[in-house]
């Protein structure tokens, strides 16, 4: 009797080991597991940053040759087809003269709204709320629809983030152009607790903009979520019956 009890003693002690073991086999793969996965995020999260940078400084240099190079040709030819109709050179061609420098202006101002979809010459010089206004000015005058911005004064951003988040409203105000039917849209910044949010109202139609991303076979709105992203910050939707109200938490301080 007395063998009988110390061999289930010593079985149940040897099946509580192995299951032990087991568990802390089971505890270790799956330890290893979520380490893998936050490897494999956190250079998901580097490559998202590296990409984005490099679009930017690719961005940065396109615009730069269209403004020093494309422009200045066609202002020379401009400015030459001006000395020519001032000196009556051409009189008898003065209709082939006016298509040209007429096409030339018009090439003109095509490289330059190239140039400032590119890289907004503000954004380096003045930074981002002066750009934002001037962008959603221009905007306004283009659409007849009312964009406005406001922000506490002497709000400032680093650049990489001042160019993401232009790039984020430039994406919703087309996007509210082209598919919102809106009539206005309001973007505030605001400051507290060191955390800047960005919020974006509208008077369109309202949309679920997470599950439209999943379903969307565009980029739009995972550029905007990727852009969000790559800068550490999150962006919520708020509910709303007259429009669609979003809100980016920005994690990174401003400058």
């Amino acid at each position: 009797m007395e063998n009988s009890a110390e061999i289930e003693i010593i079985y149940w002690i040897g099946t509580s080991l192995m299951l032990l073991l087991s568990l802390g086999i089971l505890f270790l793969v799956l330890s290893y597991r979520n380490h893998l996965y936050k490897i494999r995020q956190k250079e998901a999260d580097l490559l998202l940053k590296a990409t984005l940078e490099g679009e930017r400084v690719e961005r940065n240099r396109i615009a730069a040759d269209l403004h020093d190079s494309v422009s200045g040709d066609l202002n020379a030819i401009k400015n030459y087809l001006l000395f020519i109709e001032k000196t009556n050179s051409l009189k008898a061609h003065q209709e082939i003269l006016d298509e040209i420098k007429n096409s030339v202006i018009l090439a003109l101002e095509n490289t330059r709204l190239v140039s400032y979809k590119l890289m907004p010459p503000l954004l380096e010089n003045l930074g981002l709320l002066h750009t934002l206004d001037d962008y959603l000015e221009q905007l306004s005058k283009k659409t007849q629809l009312k964009f406005s911005v406001t922000a506490p004064e002497g709000l400032q951003f680093e650049s990489d983030v001042a160019y993401e988040v232009f790039r984020v409203v430039q994406e919703f105000t087309t996007n509210m152009v082209k598919y919102g039917q809106i009539t206005q849209c309001q973007i505030g910044f605001a400051r507290s607790n060191h955390q800047t949010t960005i919020a974006i109202k509208d008077d369109g139609e309202p949309y679920d903009f997470f599950q439209l991303m999943k379903v969307s076979s565009g980029t739009g709105l995972k550029n905007i979520n990727s852009r969000i992203k790559s800068i550490g910050g999150t962006l919520e939707q708020l509910p709303d019956t007259t429009g669609n109200h979003f809100v980016i938490h920005l994690k990174k301080e401003p400058c």
